[in-house]
């Protein structure tokens, strides 16, 4: 992970970490330690990439004053090559034990929550693959921008040893220059990761908590069928020992006696001690 260049707020020492899941996610995870992580461009909430360009436009208009230099810094790096941009998966988690929020994303009639121990999760999964970042979704805009911000007035100077106004006039110059073109790329990098930790912040509810998996060559892509759409995703498969459940949440529609009964025979025919506990949101529908 790159130190300087990303900043996240990782999980803290003895959380729990909660996974939301459908039944035949959580049917994967327990029966087969496997957990699905999702392309990046196919998340749920379809104005999560465009978000970041907004804060992006607006703290560059702070700080470069050329409004030409400006336009011309954002085409080359956070609008270009977008057919080139590598490709990322994730793996999302929250830190609310129980939401009404993901429990209307994640399937209220067939909705389940699996609480991890954080710590020996985010292990076990940094065993399993290579985690290109994990930490905290930021849903504050003044924090979002700070972040932005630091990156074009502390990050990208210190790299070059310049002030970013003499790179970007090296790029008006000549567009093809190797150190503009560098300061292109480490930007638009470094926006393509905050575009998924980014969210507006109506979702702050969510507490989300991702883990981002940057695909390689040998990655094995698979597709599942979602509202009439392909969905790509990748696996993430754990070691065969027992995953570090510390309880199992039912969602609020899901109170039948069958779904409690089920899921605790499934925990005990698997070894897991884990407890079995109903949503304590009441729904009137």
């Amino acid at each position: 992970m790159s130190g300087r260049q990303v900043k996240l707020e990782q999980a803290e020492k003895g959380s729990i970490l909660y996974h939301y899941t459908k039944s035949n996610g959580i049917n994967g995870i327990i029966n087969h330690n496997c957990f699905w992580a999702t392309k990046s461009d196919f998340l749920n909430d379809p104005t999560e990439f465009s978000y970041i360009y907004g804060i992006i436009d607006e703290v560059c208009g702070e700080h470069i004053k050329d409004t030409a230099l400006k336009e011309m810094f954002l085409k080359d790096s956070i609008y270009a090559g977008r057919e080139k941009s590598r490709e990322y998966f994730v793996l999302s988690f929250s830190k609310c034990r129980d939401s009404i929020t993901m429990w209307s994303e994640f399937g209220n009639k067939t909705g389940y929550n699996i609480g991890f121990r954080s710590d020996e999760i985010i292990a076990r999964i940094e065993e399993a693959a290579e985690i290109a970042y994990h930490g905290l979704v930021v849903y504050d805009g003044k924090k979002q921008k700070q972040l932005i911000r630091k990156n074009i007035c502390n990050y990208l100077p210190n790299l070059f040893r310049m002030p970013l106004d003499e790179v970007l006039d090296m790029g008006r110059r000549n567009r093809k220059d190797g150190t503009y073109q560098k300061a292109c790329r480490k930007f638009q990098r470094t926006a393509d990761v905050y575009a998924m930790l980014f969210k507006h912040g109506g979702f702050a509810e969510e507490q989300e908590y991702r883990f981002i998996f940057k695909k390689q060559k040998d990655t094995k892509v698979y597709f599942r069928a979602k509202d009439g759409f392909m969905l790509p995703y990748i696996e993430i498969l754990l070691s065969e020992k027992n995953l570090p459940v510390e309880e199992i949440m039912i969602a609020p529609q899901n109170h039948i006696d069958l779904a409690k009964s089920g899921m605790e025979y499934m925990l005990y025919t698997k070894g897991y001690e884990a407890e079995v506990s109903l949503s304590n949101i009441k729904l009137r529908y």
